[in-house]
């Protein structure tokens, strides 16, 4: 016969080993990225490249509805219509409003107008345990003499919450005047045209991004109200940042 004490205890071990594994599997979320590709050269010309987390978690949904969301806004040109909520009908709708625009500047002028572009890209830049950072850029070009382009870093936990600067940098303060310190080298060393901005008038970017050497920040030439005649990209490293980051 079983010894009965022997059998309880071997039933609680079996039981906490079964918790302990199971509370294992269930923090150690993993997840995988391809890519959403789409090349349309009809009416206008469209080019999509982005990632796209696999799998139908709840995690990877909202990583995947936020960054099909960035993609519609960029395509979503006609102010008039309501943004389309998918890709392909956001697709659909610029070249809508492409063929309307070509309409009306063809019954005013003889020659055909250079057709419409928009690329959208993006990459994941940085990825552990306990954070996903994506880098977005979307470019629409209508035939003007500029481009509109649009570049955001976005964030995710492992629940799939978007995070923002507040979520991942515990004191903003210190963490400005470090990146204004950056900026300030970076302006100096490779933008001579550049102009510095004081300390009371420096502010981070809208979005920080993440690679494997430390804290992405990127400047356009609007950040500062047009103070700076192009893009401006640094890296400061993990050495700096670590004591400001919350992950």
């Amino acid at each position: 016969m079983f010894n009965n004490s022997s059998f309880k205890t071997l039933k609680i071990a079996s039981f906490l080993i079964c918790i302990i594994f199971f509370n294992s599997c269930k923090k150690e979320i993993t997840l995988t990225f391809s890519e959403t590709a789409v090349l349309e050269e009809n009416e206008a010309f469209i080019e999509i490249n982005i990632p796209k987390a696999e799998g139908n978690s709840e995690t990877a949904n909202k990583i995947n509805t936020t960054l099909n969301l960035f993609t519609c806004n960029v395509l979503n040109i006609d102010a008039s219509q309501d943004r389309k909520t998918t890709i392909d009908e956001s697709i659909i709708a610029f070249n809508e409003a492409y063929k309307a625009f070509n309409k009306i500047l063809l019954s005013e002028f003889p020659e055909d107008f250079p057709r419409w572009e928009a690329l959208v890209d993006g990459e994941v830049s940085y990825q552990d345990e306990n954070i996903v950072s994506i880098a977005m850029n979307g470019v629409v070009n209508t035939g003007s003499a500029s481009s509109n382009m649009v570049f955001k870093f976005f964030n995710f936990n492992m629940s799939g919450k978007s995070l923002e600067t507040k979520d991942l940098i515990n004191n903003i303060e210190d963490f400005t005047d470090l990146a204004q310190k950056y900026y300030a080298k970076e302006i100096m060393t490779s933008h001579k045209d550049g102009t510095v901005i004081e300390s009371e008038n420096f502010i981070l970017p809208e979005t920080l991004g993440f690679n494997e050497d430390g804290v992405i920040i990127i400047y356009d030439n609007f950040e500062f109200g047009n103070f700076t005649k192009e893009v401006i990209e640094f890296t400061i490293p993990y050495e700096a940042t670590n004591q400001y980051l919350t992950f």
